[in-house]
């Protein structure tokens, strides 16, 4: 018999065995269910940082292994590139619908004020849409909402609150109050509701880290589509752990089939139409001390003066009216600056029509200048027309290469049709075309955004360092 081991079998040996230590640490950290996909991620993630804190890979497992802070930390590190962060505002809107007309209005019988908590929030559309239902269900009485997520980098994009207009799908005009439509690129949530909604990292693995940064008892706590690609017992550890936040009376809405197979405890189940709920038991407990909720003063504008996002009428445009006069070589770029600025106004107050007619004719002014292009593709890619949006953000980029507001639709763009390296892409040659430009410079003219708060943006969804 020959003594010469088999060299493909004990690869094979020692591949297995890494592949289940890799499995076992992405349950233990995250609770994530191991796929060939997320594995793959995970050890090239693993590598890089181990080469940054110049120690083998091998001591770097074994300090996602152990219980310290430094773990902790190198979790969070990982988690961008393994968590799913896909999410709009007012997803579902039917269980929004129940939220708003039901279950606040029930809860705010019990107690006031309520602390409402969506837990896996990733860049915080959920959390704001809980802030936005809460101050309709609750006009006169107050509230907090508390945003959580694993990914420091979704949490930093959530603290600036602005969105794309993709992030509008499926909302009713209705619900648009608290949201400030600032320009045709992007949507900006209303300070107020800022105020009321804070954002903070959380592990919803960790035992240690319940209850979430000293809020002691919540009276609705949302927690969907995150259990879905956790393991059951990681699953059933959550719930459990969520459950022990709940208020007596509270309740826990979780994402559809995310609790199968899991014991709820004492937690007894509703079935509405819109979905199920889970409901702590009233029982006898020490009352919450009642807080006078601040006055909300009403502002039907931002610091910067665009209105709340509601329908506005205006006078219908003539754009016959800014033909009377040949323009004349000399004024054709002011002429075209002056088309813009009407059709951006148009684009703001939901005049679309009347918004492409000022668009094209500032682009026949001045065709060298590419800002008209952008415009016309914001309103097209608003009606879902995104082959011509792209064709006029190339046309834009012909002009100019490092058009930053086209370089940010562009990979937006790129996002909506599932482009995703495309994406990347491009927005990583945006983030670099940012790099040394003033943090407080205008970086989406028509937008009001700031170049720090698109950077943050930026490296969210490329999963870069948060800072600027």
């Amino acid at each position: 018999m020959s003594m010469i081991p088999n060299v493909k079998a004990l690869e094979g040996a020692i591949f297995a065995s890494m592949e289940d230590r890799l499995s076992a640490l992405l349950e233990m950290g995250l609770g994530l269910a191991p796929t060939a996909t997320n594995l793959v991620a995970f050890a090239e993630q693993c590598r890089h940082r181990a080469a940054g804190l110049d120690i083998s890979e091998a001591a770097y497992y074994d300090l996602l292994a152990s219980d310290g802070a430094s773990a902790r930390t190198e979790w969070m590190a990982l988690s961008p590139v393994l968590t799913v962060g896909e999410t709009f505002l007012f997803r579902d809107t039917a269980l929004w619908k129940l939220i708003e007309k039901t279950l606040l209005p029930d809860l705010a019988k019990l107690t006031h004020p309520l602390w409402l908590w969506s837990a896996g929030c990733s860049t915080g559309e959920e959390a704001y849409t809980l802030a936005l239902a809460a101050r309709r269900a609750l006009p006169h009485r107050g509230f907090s909402v508390l945003g959580t997520d694993v990914n420091p980098k979704a949490i930093a994009a959530a603290r600036v609150g602005v969105y794309t207009q993709w992030s509008l799908r499926g909302v009713e005009p209705t619900q648009l109050d608290g949201l400030l439509i600032s320009g045709t690129q992007t949507v900006r949530v209303h300070d107020e509701v800022k105020r009321e909604t804070r954002f903070e990292t959380h592990n919803l693995l960790d035992e240690r880290a319940y209850p979430p940064h000293g809020l002691t008892s919540f009276e609705c706590i949302i927690c969907r589509n995150v259990l879905i690609y956790m393991t059951l017992p990681a699953r059933a550890k959550i719930i459990a752990g969520l459950a022990s936040c709940l208020s007596p009376g509270g309740v826990l809405i979780l994402g559809h089939g995310e609790a199968t197979g899991v014991a709820l405890g004492e937690l007894v189940v509703e079935r509405h139409d819109a979905g199920v709920v889970y409901r702590k038991p009233l029982a006898v407990a020490a009352p919450k001390t009642i807080q006078k909720a601040p006055a909300r003063k009403p502002n039907a504008r931002a610091k910067d003066g665009s209105r709340v996002a509601r329908p506005v009428h205006r006078p219908k445009h003539n754009p016959k009216a800014a033909e009377t006069r040949p323009a004349q070589p000399e004024d054709r770029a002011e002429r075209a600056r002056a088309l813009l600025a009407v059709a951006a106004r148009q684009a703001r107050a939901g005049q679309v029509d009347a918004a492409e007619h000022n668009a094209a004719l500032a682009m026949s002014a001045n065709p060298l200048d590419p800002e008209p292009q952008v415009l016309l593709a914001a309103l097209y890619a608003a009606r879902d027309a995104f082959k011509q949006a792209e064709t006029a953000l190339r046309r834009a980029l012909f002009l100019d290469p490092a058009c930053i507001p086209a370089l940010w639709q562009l990979g937006t763009l790129y996002r909506i049709t599932d482009r995703n390296r495309q994406a990347a892409l491009t927005f990583a040659r945006l983030l670099a075309r940012l790099e040394g430009l003033p943090p407080d410079q205008e970086a989406l003219p028509f937008d009001d955004l700031s170049v720090q708060e698109l950077s943050t943006l930026l490296r969210a969804a490329l999963g870069e360092p948060a800072g600027v």
